[in-house]
């Protein structure tokens, strides 16, 4: 029997490398970060770029650990693929932790513009509206050992997860109405109010995108007259939910009640409605006139509806509850019983719904004025002891009900944008599309682990957080490319997702997610010959790397002679 001439096989993960290092590659994200945040002179392996790219990579790999990386490099030939020059051992956690203080050092909101302008130009984002929302991050820790006195404080505030023992901070985001494409991000010390990010948000998209003429979509958190009219008086636009104010209510109500017409607006498969008044008010001795625009949904009117009947079924359950324990235990006062009932009406949001009234009958009893058996034959004096006996009526208000029904299903929304510029159905249109940011912010926390963050230094954490925001980019740059494509093409992926075909709105991580197995094979034969060899690609792989605007050639194993030679 001959000899065997195979000495040995090596095989790496592969993955989607290939098709991250192509979409780095027209991002410039290494080259720009290079040429503004140079290395110390001493270091001639992994420049701040290359470093950044490794960290972007290993998120988008859920390996979000600084010190996971160097094992990660070493266990695939994914980190070798993008960045064919490093050795495995170069990605130890202070080379990477020094980058980001280089990054917050330089200067943040400077890079996350230049690597934006550059992203927007390369693949053509528009952006006349943009949409923003913040949400709370918590982190495991103390994370007090703030290097600088302008970094974000991680401290205790209103925790949007409940988790009032963790501390956090505050996430702001932006996005582009053109896919959901982020634009922006800042981070916040975790007490900060949500009111007080809006304006400042709207600034950096201001220098971001050159320009003030975009529509700026919030919730309703934006709305105070310190923030609408500073927008205003800067030649800004702005839209979002009027918060339930008195002053605001007062005006929503009154138009509610005078109005005698409405525009049809299709919407699905039905039609909403809407119309609009003046709204006028006087601040620092200016006054200003916006528009509220009042829409009306008829899915929101069945929820309202259902909700508003839900909680008159539960209080009149609470106050029949109550009843039954009337003059025991706790409720054997009027103040007592008061505050039950008011305690009740609260929980449930019924306070216009019901009235109730208590009332007190007491019980007159009599007992002997003195202790003891009575003398045998003798009158025994009596003394009247009155007992508070209380009861409870309720009784529900039907024309405030039918007053809240007819309520249930309209909005009030504020802007500032004309007519001309801003339908009524423009308007809708622009605060439908508000979930971009919230689906974005939801992405960010379940698929690509936002919190925990591993890091303990409010520094690194706002530059981790840039680099967060470049994976989040990545991710809608792929899906962007290959839906703009298949619409191009008329023709949608073939067995993409079980039983289905023609897949037109394919996400980035299914798109991604088919390339798991693609492996380097390295084959060293006996004579010391080195072959080399990828895994082929399927048609659907070919298909997906055609939409994705990826040259098969990325795939191929001439890409990674060089690599295999140097192995």
């Amino acid at each position: 029997m001959s000899e065997n001439p195979l000495h040995s096989v090596e095989t790496q993960g592969v993955g989607f490398a290939p098709i991250l290092g192509h979409y780095f590659e027209r991002c410039g994200i290494a080259k720009i970060i290079d040429e503004d945040v140079p290395c110390d002179s001493r270091r001639k392996v992994l420049t701040h770029g290359e470093a950044s790219v490794a960290m972007i990579t290993g998120i988008l790999f859920q390996v979000p650990q600084l010190y996971n990386l160097s094992k990660f490099a070493e266990a695939t030939d994914i980190l070798k693929i993008i960045l064919p020059d490093i050795e495995a051992c170069e990605y130890f956690d202070d080379r990477l932790a020094d980058t980001l203080d280089a990054l917050y050092s330089y200067g943040l909101g400077n890079l996350e513009m230049q690597i934006t302008k550059q992203m927007m130009s390369e693949f053509n984002i528009t952006s006349e509206i943009c949409h923003n929302d913040t949400t709370s991050a918590s982190v495991y820790g103390d994370c007090n050992n703030n290097r600088t006195d302008k970094s974000i404080e991680i401290t205790f505030g209103y925790s949007k997860k409940h988790r009032k023992d963790l501390k956090q901070f505050i996430w702001s985001l932006s996005v582009s109405t053109d896919s959901a494409f982020p634009l922006f991000q800042q981070a916040y010390s975790g007490n900060t109010a949500d009111t007080d990010t809006y304006v400042k948000q709207w600034s950096n998209l201001t220098e971001l995108l050159g320009r003030r003429d975009f529509l700026y979509v919030c919730d309703s958190k934006l709305i105070s007259k310190e923030n609408i009219t500073l927008i205003h008086d800067d030649g800004g636009f702005f839209i979002a939910p009027a918060p339930m104010y008195e002053s605001y209510k007062s005006v929503f109500y009154k138009a509610l009640e005078e109005h005698d017409r409405e525009i049809l607006i299709p919407y699905k498969d039905g039609f909403n409605r809407g119309f609009e008044v003046p709204l006028s008010f006087m601040y620092k001795g200016k006054e200003y006139t916006f528009r509220m625009i009042i829409l009306y949904d008829p899915g929101l009117f069945a929820v309202k509806s259902l909700t508003h009947k839900e909680h008159i079924a539960k209080t009149e359950a609470a106050f029949k509850e109550i009843e039954e324990k009337l003059n025991k235990y706790n409720l054997k006062t009027e103040t007592s019983i008061d505050k039950a009932c008011t305690d009740i009406l609260k929980k449930y949001k019924t306070v216009e719904f019901f009235d109730y009234t208590i009332i007190n009958e007491p019980v007159i009893t009599y007992k002997n004025a003195k202790r003891g058996r009575p003398t045998k034959g003798k009158p025994c004096d009596k003394v009247a002891v009155t007992k508070d006996c209380f009861s409870l009526t309720l009784q529900f208000k039907e024309e405030a009900f039918e007053q809240a029904l007819f309520r249930c299903g309209y909005y009030p929304m504020i802007t500032n944008q004309s007519p001309e510029e801003l339908s009524i159905e423009d308007a809708m249109s622009a605060h439908k599309n508000q979930y971009k940011s919230e689906h974005t912010n939801r992405r960010a926390k379940s698929g690509y682990n936002l919190e925990p963050i591993y890091l303990h230094t409010p520094e690194r954490i706002e530059a981790w957080l840039f680099l967060f925001k470049i994976v989040l980019q990545i991710l809608v740059l792929i899906e962007r490319t290959a839906r703009k494509n298949i619409e191009q093409r008329d023709k949608g992926l073939d067995n993409f997702r079980p039983n289905r075909k023609d897949v037109r709105n394919p996400k980035a991580e299914y798109l991604l997610g088919e390339f798991q197995y693609i492996a380097a094979v390295l084959i060293l034969m006996n004579d010391g010959t080195r072959l080399k060899s990828i895994s082929a690609l399927n048609v659907l792989q070919k298909d997906i790397l055609a939409v994705l605007d990826v040259p098969l050639e990325c795939f191929t194993s001439g890409r990674f002679y060089e690599k295999f030679a140097n192995d």
